[in-house]
């Protein structure tokens, strides 16, 4: 009998997690998936993540999945015998509730939650007020200073298309390329103090969105000009961009894919 494949999108406050991959010996996203998985299916089960986050950074749209064996006997759970909403509580009722599952549904054996991913998005939040707040310190960069959102809007922009991103990518030994195709950077102003950037792109090189954060706040703390984003960009340098924004403000939004696999659809008809 073959497995079932299963494509879960999960939610989660980074706060307490070690970021989302496996770690010997701290709590992780990944581990703690897993640990649940292992009850409810009587053996223990890869369970793959459409990508990495670090420790502090949090998932609204976060997307995994897992091979389900089908039942050799009757003390196996088998899918057959029971939906994948109430597969869903289980699991939500074993985890921790710094983490979810949102939704989940049966896809084609050839879905890879990280392989098949076309496009991913994040949001940093950043709070700008003299004040800080209680109620968004874990989620929300505090920046006392007054920013300069148009100069940071002009500098955003310069972010779009296709690039080598060598001067906002981390030197931790990654091997991936650093030409990333951005579709969307922008800067959002929801209501007083409380901003938004948001930025989608094919590919993420590791730390990316953080350094172009942590760059943005500086032209908008008038420390360089948006022409600086451009040079940085062209030149390769990592001296040439701004230091790492903290991992807190920063969420991965949604992971796309092909319209052939229909995942959001799929996911929206098993859960009704």
């Amino acid at each position: 009998m073959t497995d079932q494949r299963i494509a879960l999108l999960l939610e989660y406050s980074g706060k307490n997690f070690h970021g989302s991959q496996l770690q010997e010996g701290v709590a992780t996203v990944q581990q703690e998936i897993e640990r649940a998985v292992a009850i409810l299916a009587r053996q223990p089960l890869r369970v793959h993540l459409s990508g990495r986050t670090d420790a502090g950074v949090h998932a609204s749209g976060q997307v995994a999945h897992v091979d389900w064996p089908r039942a050799e006997n009757s003390a196996e759970l088998d899918l057959k015998d029971l939906d994948l909403k109430e597969l869903a509580w289980r699991l939500n009722g074993i985890m921790r509730s710094d983490l979810a599952v949102v939704t989940m549904s049966f896809v084609r054996p050839d879905f890879h939650a990280r392989f098949s991913a076309r496009r991913r998005e994040y949001v940093y939040r950043i709070l700008n007020r003299p004040q800080r707040s209680a109620l968004l310190k874990d989620t929300h960069l505090h920046v006392r200073q007054p920013l300069d959102l148009k100069a940071m809007s002009d500098a955003a922009s310069r972010v779009l298309g296709r690039h080598d991103f060598s001067a906002f990518r981390s030197t931790n030994g990654e091997k991936s390329s650093p030409l990333c195709d951005v579709e969307r950077c922008e800067i959002l102003n929801l209501r007083e103090g409380e901003l938004e950037f948001w930025i989608a792109a094919d590919h993420f090189v590791y730390n990316m969105v953080r350094i172009i954060v942590g760059t943005l706040i500086e032209v908008g703390l008038a420390k360089r000009d948006a022409l600086s984003v451009s040079e940085a960009l062209q030149k390769g340098d990592r001296n040439l961009a701004g230091p790492t924004a903290p991992p807190w403000g920063l969420t991965l939004s949604k992971v796309s894919y092909p319209d052939e696999f229909r995942l959001w659809e799929l996911m929206n008809q098993e859960m009704r």
